[in-house]
């Protein structure tokens, strides 16, 4: 049967002088519930209770996620039986390029979270046959890419005060039948706004509390907490400086392997979320517009999403 509710066509127009697509589409993404049921959804997941199974989500929790995801043209319903009336939730065209973030985020946190009570399984590329750690690569010039390589400038609907994500804090902490977060320190960046922002400025060079508290407009208070929260979390070292003995923030290997995680979120957003003035961020590596993809470590091709599989599923 046809979709029944809105299936992504083209970007969403946002309003002149609004949240920019930073913004919009950290929004989206903030909230680790939605993840996994786009991570259930690429596995083969459709109905309402094959995510129930999968995620151990409470009812409750799943209908107002499903209904996200569709409003924001991530899913698509379609009515699959008249009486009673059944949907199933498809990917979109959106919802499906959001793979490649859910691919760095699964890498990042399996490399660099430790403390779970079960590792995350290994991810095999199916062309190659061998597990593999996914790597940026601009599309352009066929490099890796990574921090202090590819260089960021605010474009005509940028500005910190338009970037700030549109959710509040929404972390999970188990599902109905105990489980555990899958992506806990993601969602401590993803799913806090002030997180998000304090990271984003991290990678442009940002790393005095003044100069944090001078462009994001972050209240003092707040900002003392999320920079204590990464420096805990070993996104961020915290030092003083030779000359004024001031401290300051910066970006640790753990903090700059995120890198991938960023660029590939921030790249989606701005695929699917259009300001009017033009796009809020632009990358440049060398002389050219970056616009990155994920490449498999161990041969160098191009990832596809049907080419990967979890260890225990290869």
């Amino acid at each position: 049967m046809e979709l029944t509710e809105r299936a992504s066509g083209g970007p969403t127009a946002l309003p002149a002088g609004a949240a920019n697509a930073i913004a919009v589409g950290l929004g989206v993404l903030g909230d680790e519930w939605s993840l996994l049921i786009l991570r259930a959804a690429y596995r083969g997941a459709s109905r309402f209770g094959e995510f129930q199974d999968l995620l151990g989500i409470s009812a409750a929790s799943l209908t107002g996620r499903l209904s996200r995801l569709t409003d924001e043209q991530m899913l698509g319903r379609r009515i699959y039986q008249d009486k009673p009336i059944r949907a199933e939730y498809v990917l979109t065209d959106r919802g499906r390029a959001a793979w490649p973030i859910l691919l760095a985020i699964w890498d990042w946190e399996r490399t660099w979270v430790t403390g779970r009570d079960v590792a995350l399984p290994t991810i095999i590329h199916r062309s190659c046959g061998r597990a593999f750690r996914p790597r940026v690569t601009c599309v352009e010039c066929g490099e890796h890419v990574g921090p202090g390589v590819v260089k960021s400038k605010w474009g005509p609907a940028g500005g910190w005060a338009r970037s700030v994500p549109e959710t509040t804090t929404r972390r999970r902490s188990t599902g109905s039948d105990g489980r555990t977060q899958q992506f806990p320190e993601t969602m401590a960046i993803f799913g806090n706004r002030w997180s998000a922002v304090v990271i984003g400025a991290a990678f442009q060079g940002v790393d005095r509390f003044s100069q944090f508290h001078s462009v994001l407009g972050v209240p003092t208070n707040l900002l003392a907490e999320r920079l204590r929260v990464l420096v805990e979390l070993g996104f961020l070292t915290h030092d003083g400086d030779a000359v004024d003995a001031r401290p300051g923030y910066h970006l640790t290997e753990k903090g700059r392997a995120f890198f991938p995680v960023v660029i590939l979120t921030l790249q989606w957003a701005q695929r699917w979320y259009r300001s009017p003035e033009g796009p809020a961020l632009e990358w440049l590596h060398r002389d050219h517009a970056t616009i990155a993809r994920l490449d498999c470590d161990r041969c160098l091709q191009p990832l596809e999403a049907a080419d990967v599989a979890l260890g225990d599923e290869a």
